[in-house]
């Protein structure tokens, strides 16, 4: 990894040759690779930006997930900023994520470095500490333009991703917090009408009032779901999360096989105990607007001392080896594999292979 600090006068050239890098490996997850070919282009580099949802404490945030949505596609990226931060797994932990902070305190004292951190790729999450108030909201969306504006002046070959923020638990706090993000989507519009390299994210949608751990921050599920949604943007393809325990999209059959609560799992549950060979299963039900290769991702836990693996089997048809990390019991990795899928309803089984890996949730790109 370069330093953090490194420039170049060559950096506009680059970052246009690791967005072609980019491009490619997405049009080989199109042709139905399992995975993607290393590429000799630089890292992607991606700038976490924000407050205390984007510092996200021991556990990373949404940048644990993230950095394994881009390791399961065997795609190079470098998470730059001026702190570091995250558990054992998370391969990269820089990050510029704030706790407390306000939108003006980053344009005060965040945006000055960032063309030292030469991001090509910025993910802004900002706007929870202003909303104290209603008079604090009554500038906010001011403030946010202001911010995007000298970004996109300090940092103009980078692309910036402009997140609505996630709910808050407080009544009237989340009617300031929908008001806010009422005003976002019209303000990254004029930027990007105007030819900034602006897009609107929605991540309000993405994290549930019941994924908030103290009614502001996520719980660790909750932040998988943040992952999910950035790396959809980047990736340019929408995606949809399946909850493994979820009984409307998930069967479970067999011997052992339980759904288990656990406050770090996506949706407050996962799957455990598929410990039978051929008896204990997990099939998810999903469903593919188009026929063709899908990638599908399982966030799967490990806590052997070897990594482990599943048998996976699609509508019915040979088994496939997924193997996933041993990071630890709710230690979550994402493994990407490649699925060939029929417009309308298809099914994901899933049977024991090597030792012992638990389930906590599917994300599947919804077009081919």
């Amino acid at each position: 990894m370069r330093s953090r600090y490194w420039t170049d006068e060559r950096e506009p050239e680059m970052a246009r040759g690791r967005f072609v890098a980019l491009a490619l490996i997405t049009a080989m997850l199109a042709t139905g690779a399992s995975q993607p070919a290393a590429t000799a282009e630089a890292p992607l580099r991606v700038l976490p930006l924000g407050d205390s949802i984007t510092d996200g404490g021991a556990d990373g945030g949404y940048r644990s997930d993230l950095w394994h949505f881009f390791q399961a596609d065997g795609r190079s990226v470098d998470f730059v900023g001026s702190r570091s931060g995250g558990p054992a797994h998370l391969g990269d932990k820089d990050h510029e994520g704030w706790p407390s902070m306000t939108i003006q305190w980053i344009n005060d004292n965040v945006v000055d470095r960032i063309p030292s951190l030469a991001p090509d790729v910025i993910l802004l999450h900002i706007g929870t500490n202003d909303l104290g108030d209603d008079t604090s909201i009554a500038g906010a969306p001011e403030r946010l333009r202001n911010l995007i504006d000298r970004i996109t002046t300090k940092a103009p070959s980078a692309k910036l991703y402009v997140a609505s923020i996630i709910p808050i638990a407080d009544n009237t706090k989340n009617r300031r917090v929908l008001a806010y993000n009422a005003t976002i989507p019209g303000i990254v519009g004029s930027f990007a009408s105007a030819g900034k390299n602006v897009s609107f994210v929605d991540m309000n949608s993405a994290v549930p009032a019941v994924e908030l751990a103290d009614g502001v921050h996520p719980t660790y599920g909750g932040y998988s779901k943040m992952a999910a949604r950035w790396y959809s943007a980047i990736l340019g393809t929408p995606m949809l999360r399946y909850e493994a325990e979820a009984t409307a999209n998930a069967a479970l059959s067999g011997d052992a096989i339980r759904r288990i609560d656990g406050d770090r799992s996506s949706g407050g549950q996962r799957v455990g105990y598929i410990d039978v060979p051929n008896s204990s299963t997990l099939t998810f039900t999903v469903y593919a607007g188009k026929t063709g290769p899908h990638r599908a991702y399982i966030r799967g836990g490990n806590g052997m001392t070897t990594p482990c693996s599943h048998f996976l089997s699609v509508n019915g048809g040979p088994a496939s080896t997924v193997t996933y990390p041993n990071y630890g019991w709710e230690q979550w990795g994402v493994v990407g594999v490649t699925v060939n899928l029929n417009a309308g309803p298809n099914t994901l089984r899933f049977t024991k292979g090597d030792c012992y890996t638990e389930i906590d949730a599917l994300d599947l790109t919804t077009s081919a």
